[in-house]
């Protein structure tokens, strides 16, 4: 990090996926003149439609809180969202998991991250992208928010709210943006169970109980999927998807840093 200082330090990012369009992003640094060596990092996966700040600005509440306890974020909008090249309709689930793959190897390029301290955060489909890639990347440790278990659901939730856009074959309208018919045949593809099972660090799985869009049962696949030694699933009585309450809100950031701060703090060279 460049020169800590008494204030946490938050640093505008841009970095290519594989096809070279650029990502961009918000990378918070660890308060504290006292910083003496490189930091643990958590890279943070937003969900369908979303963008890197995510509702109520919840990405960017926990890593400012990360970042007061020595742990460095990587919050960037995938292609085709936020303020990342590309238009919305052009992505897909397999796209999404590269920038993924992508994020976490740019951040720890960074001089000042610790590369074997990287964790790993992901709200509804991004939950699903952060399981997709734990094993791949090697995260250290993982928090699944509202994660999408069976992607194949999407076919469901979009089919729920999502219109045909007349005159346009293969598009829909979900929430102002166009989806296309082959981001929904992509996701179909994945099964995040599947793939976190190959995953054994520790893993905290988070789920709201009145979810409206993903049911209780995709956190019980996860948890049960999950091949790790430390592992815990909780459940925030009355939350909506995305915690939309300071309370439910305050709980989630609560439990992931403290995760963190526990599964990242001991650097494995000291050990």
């Amino acid at each position: 990090m460049k020169k800590p200082s008494a204030q946490a330090q938050e640093q505008f990012v841009e970095f290519q996926n594989q096809a070279g369009h650029a990502l961009r992003g918000m990378i918070h640094w660890p308060a504290g003149a006292t910083v003496r060596r490189r930091a643990p990092g958590v890279v943070f996966f937003h969900g369908f439609t979303g963008d890197r700040m995510e509702s109520h600005w919840i990405f960017v509440k926990c890593a400012r809180a990360l970042a007061r306890v020595g742990v460095a974020a990587l919050r960037f909008d995938f292609y085709g969202s936020g303020e990342s090249e590309g238009e919305f309709r052009q992505a897909s689930l397999s796209g999404e998991i590269q920038d993924a793959v992508e994020a976490v190897r740019f951040f720890r390029g960074q001089k000042d991250i610790d590369a074997e301290r990287v964790g790993l955060v992901g709200l509804s489909l991004g939950g699903c992208i952060a399981a997709c890639v734990a094993e791949k990347v090697k995260a250290r440790a993982v928090v699944l928010w509202s994660a999408v278990a069976h992607p194949a659901a999407l076919r469901e939730i979009a089919g729920d709210f999502a219109r045909p856009i007349p005159g346009h074959s293969g598009l829909w309208e979900y929430d102002a943006r166009e989806v296309s018919q082959r981001f929904l045949d992509d996701a179909a593809k994945y099964d995040a169970a599947v793939l976190l099972h190959q995953y054994s660090g520790p893993t905290l799985i988070i789920h709201p109980e009145k979810d409206e869009h993903v049911p209780l049962s995709h956190a019980e696949d996860l948890f049960g999927a999950s091949s790790a030694a430390a592992k815990q699933k909780v459940i925030v009585a009355g939350a909506d998807h995305t915690f939309s309450s300071r309370a439910w809100e305050s709980e989630v950031i609560e439990r992931t840093v403290a995760w963190f701060h526990r599964h990242l703090a001991e650097d494995p060279r000291e050990a």
